[in-house]
């Protein structure tokens, strides 16, 4: 029986635990057969085929079956979209077996419907082999993880209708430095772009003062006023949101809905997403996330190594100086 849990699951989780796991399953060279998406920006929602209705019936049927193999779990929400499926599932208790065995039951189940109403030839399959996605999380994430499940059909229309806003690129190059980004990169073509570069503590001149926080003074006060009315104007802020007071300005912006470029060392990789609120900014076109594939190779800060977090917060600045201090900025999307 071929494993359904991804091989790159977190490694040190118990999945025979209780707890909440958030489970996503992709059909076979992700074929378009559970249902079809109602591109309707007033009505998102999947209209689930005949087999998306069944993998609906049959999540739901799960702590039935395994209530019968003396299993107690229960199912927290669901999510069929036209190639995949997402589930959220908790172990009541623990179990003897991983909830791979779970999954694979679920998994043929739905793939001996899917034979009965295709009838395909061959050895074609419903499924591909591994869940795409199984990880543990605790109970003070469910909210969210609820939340994004719901919200898939909304998301989807989204990027259907707003492509731009949503597109991954992991390779654009920038004023000749190399970025992945994620979010709407016309915000680079903005004549008006405003970095946000905060001090750690208090400036006396060349000298700081190292027992008073920069985001404590009246002087970051004045200047975080200055920079909001900047972006309720029609600026673009621009800022790795590093100190604690580029990080208040991260979260003014994100809260506010005002537009911003988000430099950050995390690489953005084929399987990165950004979380939900990011997200939700990306696809409302106030948002670009760019992350600098060759960071370290920037060169040395005050003759710290272009390798350490000393290095990389100044470098990152200086690409957010860069950006903004460019009238044109030449752009080259490879991917």
């Amino acid at each position: 029986m071929t494993n359904p849990i991804h091989n790159s699951r977190i490694k040190w989780n118990d999945y025979r635990a209780l707890g909440i796991y958030y489970i996503t399953i992709v059909t076979h060279d992700h074929m378009r057969v559970l249902g079809e998406l109602n591109v309707d920006v007033r009505e998102p929602r999947v209209i689930l085929s005949e087999l998306g209705r069944y993998v609906q019936e049959q999540w739901e049927r799960i702590p039935t079956v395994q209530a019968e193999k003396g299993r107690k779990v229960s199912v927290l929400g669901q999510q069929v979209m036209p190639e995949h499926f997402h589930g959220v599932l908790r172990v009541e208790e623990p179990m003897t077996d991983g909830v791979g065995e779970i999954l694979q039951a679920f998994k043929d189940a739905c793939a001996g419907e899917y034979r009965r109403i295709y009838r395909p030839s061959g050895a074609e399959a419903l499924w591909e082999d591994s869940c795409g996605v199984i990880i543990y999380y605790r109970k003070g994430r469910l909210e969210n993880i609820l939340r994004y499940v719901h919200d898939n059909p909304r998301r989807a229309v989204m990027r259907a209708l707003q492509p731009d806003f949503y597109r991954k690129r992991l390779h654009i190059t920038i004023a000749g430095i190399d970025f992945a980004a994620y979010g709407n990169l016309f915000l680079l073509r903005r004549p008006w772009k405003e970095q946000v570069f905060c001090h750690r503590w208090r400036m006396e001149g060349d000298k700081r003062d190292y027992s008073t926080p920069y985001e404590t003074t009246e002087e970051f006060r004045h200047q975080r006023e200055a920079w909001l009315e900047a972006a309720e104007d029609g600026a673009v802020l621009v800022t790795p949101g590093i100190s604690k007071g580029e990080q208040q300005l991260v979260k003014d912006c994100m809260e506010q809905e005002l537009p911003l470029i988000h430099l950050q060392m995390e690489p953005i990789t084929e399987s990165w997403h950004p979380d939900y609120r990011r997200y939700e900014l990306c696809s409302k076109g106030k948002l670009l996330i760019l992350s600098p594939w060759q960071l370290d190779e920037q060169g040395e800060v005050n003759g710290v190594p272009a390798d350490t977090s000393y290095s990389r917060f100044h470098n990152l600045n200086a690409i957010a100086e860069m950006l903004c201090g460019e009238d044109y900025l030449e752009m080259r999307i490879r991917q």
